[in-house]
């Protein structure tokens, strides 16, 4: 079994009270089944509180307060579970949270949700290109998917700086037989705009683009080379066909160049970005139904 990582993965530590965006605030936060044994066996004041402040439909889940805050987020950003009975009791969602996981055949690849705006800065304040840290449990040496093999391959033209990252982008979907989606900011503002969107913030910075004059983005190396590594290690791999892979792929390098575009106007736009849509399958699939 392989366990494999993102370089900066390790790195990683809640700000706590100094973020600026809490993930304790605009999302629903589910309860898994042993956490809620535990709370509702918690005594005092705290037990009370936990047993008054969660939901048990559709699914267990703390009922969000005024502003859609976490019920134990404390005025000054710190969480009153922590405080008073520690870190083990956060329920999984809470103490997994930005991570996320994906499973192949033999190999487990963890990394950090780009929401985040610590894994966010994380990333793009790496130097190089993104390495990937594999670790076994001595079991064997699984070999790869096909799609793991290929992932190898884009890898390795994305590494190439010697040419443009467009170019690069092209290079790396001509192994798919497909050419790069073109890329224009007001059509692309315009049908994000039709998604699923929370965060008026977001919204804005959209109708932005979407009245801006049309230009290419300007891609820097190395952060937006980062930043594509990133997307097509989280999302190229779990592809259920070749047209998947080909569709995650123009995925990957769309959002690349949304982002670059979004950043003119927002320093905030990779963060918003993810939230706004790697946290929605359903936006997700419609944007590679589009791009197809």
């Amino acid at each position: 079994m392989l366990f494999v990582r993102p370089d900066f993965y390790d790195e990683f530590h809640c700000l706590a009270s100094a973020c600026r965006h809490s993930c304790c605030v605009g999302w629903e936060i589910d309860v898994d089944e042993e956490s809620l044994r535990r709370y509702q066996g918690t005594r005092g004041e705290i037990g009370r509180a936990l047993r008054e402040n969660i939901a048990l439909e559709p699914t267990p889940h703390f009922r969000l307060a005024a502003g859609e805050r976490c019920p134990f987020l404390r005025e000054d950003g710190l969480c009153r579970l922590i405080l008073t009975l520690g870190e083990d009791s956060l329920c999984d969602i809470c103490a997994l949270h930005p991570r996320f996981f994906n499973d192949y055949p033999d190999r487990e690849e963890a990394g950090l949700g780009l929401c985040c705006e610590e894994a966010a800065r994380l990333l793009t304040a790496g130097e190089g290109h993104l390495r990937l840290l594999v670790e076994s449990d001595g079991d064997g040496t699984p070999a790869p998917t096909p799609l793991l093999r290929l992932r190898g391959d884009i890898f390795t033209i994305l590494a190439e700086d010697a040419a443009p990252l467009p170019e690069r982008l092209r290079r790396a979907l001509a192994l798919l037989g497909k050419p790069l989606a073109a890329f224009r900011a007001g059509e692309t503002a315009r049908f994000f705009l039709t998604l699923e969107r929370m965060d008026p913030a977001w919204t804005a910075l959209l109708h932005t683009l979407a009245a801006a004059e049309e230009r290419e983005p300007a891609l820097s190396a190395p952060r937006h080379a980062r930043i594509a590594e990133y997307l097509v290690y989280r999302h190229f791999a779990s592809a259920e066909s070749e047209a998947d892979a080909a569709a995650r792929l123009q995925f990957c390098f769309h959002a690349v160049r949304l982002v670059a575009a979004l950043e003119a106007y927002s320093a905030d736009a990779l963060r918003l970005f993810s939230a706004e849509i790697e946290y929605s399958d359903e936006n997700v699939e419609k944007i590679c139904r589009w791009l197809s």
